[in-house]
């Protein structure tokens, strides 16, 4: 009930739903729009905003078709495969923490009111 393009029903009327409108902001049309107003009137703001999709060879335009290809993808194979987990543990005593991968961090332990005095 919190997708956009859909508005609740008022009293006991029927609710709405525009696909159009969940579409556009799914494909990131609204983005698109910011985009190319923000290179208009700003050029300098917009590469500081968008420097990683400069950086992809990324613009406005190609937006689109970047998440439509994102979408084809996962239709093809949508199953998730879960990342291995590191066999990374770490042991802890006092206020030191050692990692099995040899790092150690100390951690700072909190001064009571009177220590602080």
């Amino acid at each position: 009930k919190k997708f956009p393009g859909y508005k609740p029903a008022e009293d006991k009327g029927e609710a709405e739903y525009d696909a159009e409108a969940h579409k556009e902001k799914i494909f990131a049309t609204h983005l698109k729009e910011y985009m190319e107003m923000l290179q208009e009137e700003d050029p300098t703001k917009y590469e500081a905003h968008f420097s990683k999709f400069i950086e992809n060879d990324i613009d406005a335009d190609k937006l689109e078709d970047l998440y439509t290809e994102a979408h084809s993808k996962i239709r093809e194979d949508p199953d998730h495969e879960a990342a291995e987990k590191k066999a990374i543990t770490h042991e802890r005593s006092d206020e030191k923490l050692t990692s099995s991968d040899g790092t150690e961090h100390v951690r700072n332990i909190k001064l009571t009111l009177e220590q602080r005095r």
